[in-house]
């Protein structure tokens, strides 16, 4: 591999890897921030609901029945009205038949209501909705009914869309400059091992050639010295290796020289 591909190699890793953590950070902060908002719901439901259970049921205190309570409709606005994304509001009786509704279609619709604690909002997964109840009890503790709240299942889901989506534009306008000042970065901090391995290379093509020098030269073969560079790429004793190797090729060239003159004397 080059160097100078390293040092591409390693610019576009660390921008890459900045691009990463923006991604991740979106998604973190994303998450986080429909979760909030999923608690926020919950508890403006439970709010709602129990204003609701409240008022009605000191209408049944009062000896009324259930279907015969005044102004429940008016109640069931002002409860709708209380969060935008609500698809609808009710009152069931014990049966699950709805009594009144803030979308009249309900009226008459038989709904299967869960069995729930008394006083506590319940919530449960129906038909592509989320749906929310209390249940209403009378002076006797006896139950009256259900009070039902409709949610669309994906109710929060365009907030937490428009939410990332800006989150998302503001981080990709922060990761853009700094993706590129990473990228020089890198290449900045490869230019110095960029050079040593290039010292490296030069050093070790040199004892390649240190050879056919002393073949040429024979009588200064033995006294061959390295020249010795600034300082040694990546710390290694390279000078110390490079002296040792050309000192071995000299006495290999020497020994052989000895060799030939032994065979001519043959």
């Amino acid at each position: 591999m080059g160097t100078g591909g390293f040092g591409a190699r390693l610019g576009a890793f660390l921008a890459v890897t900045v691009f990463v953590a923006a991604l991740a950070a979106v998604t973190v902060w994303t998450r986080e921030q429909a979760r909030r908002l999923d608690e926020a719901v919950a508890s403006q439901v439970n709010f709602v609901l129990s204003e609701a259970k409240a008022a009605l049921e000191t209408q049944l205190n009062l000896g009324l029945a259930l279907a015969d309570l005044p102004r429940v409709d008016d109640q069931l606005g002002t409860a709708r009205a209380a969060l935008p994304a609500i698809r609808s509001v009710a009152v069931l009786d014990e049966a699950g038949t709805v009594l009144f509704s803030t979308s009249t279609v309900e009226v008459g619709e038989r709904i299967p209501v869960p069995p729930g604690e008394s006083g506590l909002v319940w919530s449960a997964a129906h038909e592509g909705e989320r749906v929310y109840g209390i249940g209403l009890t009378t002076s006797f503790d006896t139950v009256a009914g259900t009070i039902l709240l409709r949610l669309p299942a994906g109710a929060m889901a365009e907030p937490v869309r428009r939410y990332a989506l800006s989150l998302g534009i503001g981080a990709l306008l922060i990761a853009a400059p700094v993706g590129v000042l990473a990228w020089l970065a890198g290449l900045r901090l490869a230019s110095g091992p960029r050079r040593e391995l290039s010292a490296l290379a030069d050093a070790l093509e040199e004892l390649d050639d240190s050879r056919p020098a002393a073949a040429r030269a024979p009588s200064l073969a033995p006294s061959l010295a390295p020249v010795r560079p600034a300082a040694d790429p990546f710390g290694l004793p390279l000078s110390a290796f490079a002296a040792t190797v050309r000192h071995r090729l000299a006495l290999l060239d020497a020994a052989e020289r000895d060799v030939s003159r032994l065979d001519e004397l043959a």
